[in-house]
């Protein structure tokens, strides 16, 4: 059989989360930065995108990383949605850690810590990993700043009517209480909060392209659902990510868990260098804590610790004749 086309590709999981880190077959990208590199893949290779992505060979909720050189970090990288291109994906970038050291090149595997640089198209985030016994034991981010552009804007959709921050934490988020939208933080509640997610996006994002939500520039891309609680070991924020009417984060999502961060020092919540654990629907924690940003005032510079496994090596082809050459997603 003739093949017209091969792709290899690292996959792992981070909380529940897939990541596909593309190991080879990605023509020459033109471009000075990442960003630049970005936008020349989605201008001239966008089928490789939905070919890796969409079905059969992936779903709605994967995410793709393309590694690519930078004169400003160590490495470079951009990250691809089923949907759409990402300016940063936190749990895609823990994904990335894990694989490169799979590879090999981010240090020894005797090493107990290795740091590197990366450039994404939303700037420079410096990434560690902690290893014990040769293997990865966490991954820790620090996030390019966060801070909240809006408060209290009212929505209203599906039904509820109901307050929430606007957001920048690597994307930019709408955060509303899981309770006053009537969505329930479990995988039972994962259909239901889909529909009222997608809802209350569509419904803000109108308001915002509208101009009526001072401070806010531009739509937001996901919303996410919290709820705060307390146990022996400190503050939890329960958390659900919706992308998109048949899109969830299955893991605490990193860009959404520096949101968060941004959201509850804004609010008098959480103080400067107090870890949180930012909790996914299937039990699973990253870490958080939000530092100080020097000159950047209602800023916060994230560190989101958690941790990826790998699960598979793959290498895709295009066989000739295949009908559905660049996948299907059906909402």
């Amino acid at each position: 059989m003739t093949m017209r086309r091969w792709i290899s590709t690292i996959d792992s999981h981070t909380a529940g989360h897939p990541t596909r880190v593309v190991t080879g077959g990605v023509p020459p990208l033109k471009g000075d930065t990442v960003e630049a590199r970005a936008e020349d893949f989605r201008a001239r290779f966008d089928p490789l995108r939905t070919f890796l992505l969409h079905e059969p060979r992936g779903h709605a909720a994967m995410v793709g990383v393309v590694m690519t050189e930078s004169t400003r970090a160590d490495f470079g990288a951009f990250f691809l949605g089923s949907y759409k291109y990402l300016e940063m994906c936190g749990h895609a970038t823990i994904g990335l850690a894990v694989t490169l050291d799979h590879m090999g090149l981010i240090g020894p595997a005797d090493a107990p810590h290795s740091s590197f640089t990366l450039e994404v198209p939303a700037g420079i985030i410096t990434v560690h990993v902690k290893r014990e016994q040769g293997m990865v034991a966490a991954v820790t981010f620090e996030n390019v700043p966060a801070h909240v552009a809006a408060c209290n804007v009212l929505v209203t959709a599906a039904g509820v009517n109901v307050s929430a921050d606007v957001v920048w934490g690597g994307n930019w988020y709408g955060l509303i209480a899981a309770r006053a939208a009537g969505v329930e933080l479990a995988p039972s509640g994962v259909s239901h909060a889909m529909a009222v997610g997608a809802a209350l996006k569509a419904a803000l994002n109108a308001k915002i392209t509208a101009g009526a939500v001072p401070g806010a520039s531009r739509p937001v891309d996901s919303i996410l659902f919290y709820e705060t609680e307390a146990d022996d070991e400190g503050l939890v924020s329960r958390q659900l990510v919706v992308l998109e009417s048949n899109k969830f984060d299955r893991s605490p999502c990193g860009t959404g868990s520096s949101a968060r961060l941004a959201q509850m020092v804004a609010r008098g919540e959480l103080r400067l260098d107090q870890p949180i654990r930012t909790r996914n629907i299937l039990g699973v924690d990253f870490t958080a804590t939000a530092r100080a940003v020097d000159g950047q005032p209602g800023a916060i510079a994230p560190h989101i610790v958690g941790l990826a496994h790998i699960t598979g090596e793959h290498r895709f082809v295009l066989a000739a004749g295949d009908p559905l050459p660049d996948g299907f997603l059906c909402r």
